[in-house]
């Protein structure tokens, strides 16, 4: 049984009629208390606007890996804002050679600062495939707590993130000592094919990474092996509330959660590095 709006089916969340309709309790929950993106907007822009008018030579930290979303972000905060952030990657070892030279062109492009982060995710991603489950939660959570440090350090007040979706009903979240992050896609509701037609006037390349990835290496091989204990996509969470919200269609979100095609070199490259596999 599947759901009439997302991509959810009884085999990955409860369905259930409603209206004459199937539908998946995650949709019920949207219709019944939608998400309001105007105002959304309206307290991202009411802070980012006003952060120009500090006097600090970094007025946010942005969390930046290379992949569209954190570059299209960077293209708001100067573009849309005139904001000078601090871009903060942090390499775990297995960010794509590609994304990290996007990543430099990118920031060369805009003449803003960029500090990489060198870290070693191996054992958490050797673990995570070993068992079949998705490292992404651990990897972001780590990832995020070196960029606060970034931030506490240099007693910046704001993160900037490159993720589309909501913290339920608000684009920014209270971290720790008073440090707030915002998630500065979330509000705009850009589609796929946006993002990639806002990219276009910049020194950014898509990489061929295998599954729902412009920046890791990991990802498409962590999916495949999820994909093979479980049968479907450890992304179908977030595949889902994409349709859901209309930033994807319900086709294209299908095609995402297909078990992806993984090239060799990806593997190549992720021996080369060290990931037992």
């Amino acid at each position: 049984m599947e759901c009439s709006i997302c991509v959810h089916t009884s085999k990955t969340k409860k369905i259930i009629d409603y209206n004459g309709k199937k539908i998946c309790i995650d949709c019920l929950t949207m219709l019944k208390y939608p998400p309001n993106f105007e105002k959304m907007k309206e307290e991202v822009e009411n802070i980012l606007y006003n952060l120009k008018k500090g006097n600090k030579k970094y007025h946010c930290i942005l969390a930046f890996s290379g992949g569209k979303d954190s570059v299209l972000s960077l293209k708001l905060l100067v573009e849309k804002f005139k904001l000078n952030p601090l871009c903060v990657m942090v390499d775990n070892k297995y960010i794509a050679n590609e994304a990290i030279e996007n990543a430099l062109n990118v920031t060369k492009h805009y003449n803003v600062d960029l500090v990489i982060l060198n870290r070693d995710f191996t054992n958490l991603f050797e673990d995570a495939i070993k068992r079949g489950e998705s490292p992404c939660r651990r990897c972001s959570r780590l990832i995020l707590r070196d960029v606060w440090r970034v931030a506490k350090l240099l007693n910046i007040k704001y993160i900037v993130t490159g993720h589309e979706l909501p913290f339920g009903h608000s684009a920014i979240r209270d971290m720790k000592e008073g440090i707030k992050m915002i998630r500065l896609l979330t509000p705009y509701k850009f589609k796929e094919e946006e993002k990639y037609k806002m990219l276009k006037d910049l020194p950014w390349k898509k990489p061929n990474l295998g599954g729902y990835t412009t920046n890791c290496l990991v990802l498409g091989l962590a999916l495949n092996r999820f994909f093979e204990k479980y049968g479907f996509s450890f992304e179908i969470n977030r595949i889902a509330t994409l349709v859901r919200l209309g930033l994807l269609s319900k086709e294209k979100g299908k095609k995402l959660l297909e078990k992806p095609e993984v090239p060799e070199e990806v593997y190549e490259e992720l021996r080369k590095r060290g990931l037992k596999i």
